[in-house]
């Protein structure tokens, strides 16, 4: 018996290396414009812990420079404790302020990446950039909000939030469409949606 193939998409799925760009053009701004408001609504105890973490940052770059100046036993041994037994108060502070970060980072691409889809029909600006566009995978029209929500959702989580397993699930999430002919990842799949080419349209 014939293998039977499914029917061709309406519109031709967008190519893994334009999507890796477009991603790219749209997180990098959000990303800066979170680390500035991380900064600019931290409160005493977060920058504090910012204080600390630049401190710990100075004195590990120093002993790095001494260590390699001067490649003697001790040197070397100051530079793997500092490395592999940092003080708890460091560590606490490192905790601290990059959870909070996280959390900004988070929101900032939630709400911004959601918006662009929203009001733009399905498109971002490294999207417009690349002349890509978000549709519904089975009406090929642009997504509604929770579809658009979701999406920024794990984007956002991926990318911002300090947490081993979402970001080895980000990373095989990121390849999947490698694999697929429909060029879906996991996040396309859950909201029913496709980036397309839109110089095809």
């Amino acid at each position: 018996m014939a293998e039977v193939k499914p029917p061709p998409l309406p519109l031709p799925p967008a190519g893994f290396g334009w999507r890796t760009l477009a991603c790219l053009a749209d997180i990098i701004p959000l990303i800066i414009l979170g680390v500035f408001l991380g900064g600019y609504f931290a409160n005493t105890e977060q920058l504090e812990a910012k204080q600390r973490v630049d401190d710990f940052q100075k004195r590990l770059e120093q002993q790095y420079i001494k260590t390699l100046s001067n490649p003697s036993e001790r040197e070397q041994t100051a530079l793997r404790k500092m490395i592999m037994q940092p003080d708890s108060q460091d560590l606490t502070a490192v905790q601290t302020w990059y959870t909070h970060q996280g959390v900004v980072c988070f929101f900032v691409l939630l709400v911004g990446l959601t918006l662009q889809e929203i009001v733009a029909s399905g498109q971002t600006i490294g999207k417009r950039i690349f002349n890509l566009r978000t549709v519904d995978f089975y009406t090929q029209q642009p997504p509604g909000l929770m579809s658009c929500l979701l999406r920024s959702a794990w984007k956002a989580a991926f990318l911002a939030l300090v947490n081993p397993l979402i970001l080895i699930l980000g990373i095989i999430n990121f390849h999947v469409p490698l694999f697929r002919r429909d060029r879906r990842a996991w996040h396309d799949m859950l909201t029913r949606t496709y980036v397309v080419d839109d110089k095809k349209r």
